[in-house]
């Protein structure tokens, strides 16, 4: 995973946006923390790329950053120079999971089963 800090553009509105490449995700994301958001679990008050393969460009991610912050000439170079070197999960490791609950074992045994 890489995340770089940018400055934001108003440091009274916006107290921090981050932009990077989520490796497991196989998403490029960009978090932006406004200064009045009281969340008590300190989520982005917006943001992209936090679902797989939500983001598989960097410029959407350099777009929503750009509003709030300000973004280097080279950060798509930089974001897809992560990307390739890190590389992602061609499947979550939730989603096997998920695939095995939805896959009932035999009853082999004969016993009553309640469900």
């Amino acid at each position: 995973m890489s995340r770089y800090d940018l400055t934001p553009h108003n440091a009274h509105t916006v107290s921090c946006v981050v932009i990077g490449w989520d490796r497991p995700l196989g998403s490029f994301f960009t978090h932006v923390y406004m200064t009045d958001d009281d969340n008590p679990f300190d989520e982005p008050t917006i943001g992209i790329g936090d679902d797989f393969h939500e983001v598989t460009e960097p410029t959407a991610a350099i777009e929503l950053a750009s509003m709030y912050a300000e973004v280097p000439e080279d950060m798509s170079d930089i974001l897809t120079a992560d990307a390739a070197h890190e590389g992602y999960c061609a499947t979550p490791a939730v989603l096997g999971i998920l695939h095995a609950a939805a896959q009932p074992t035999p009853n082999t045994d004969a016993w009553p089963c309640p469900f």
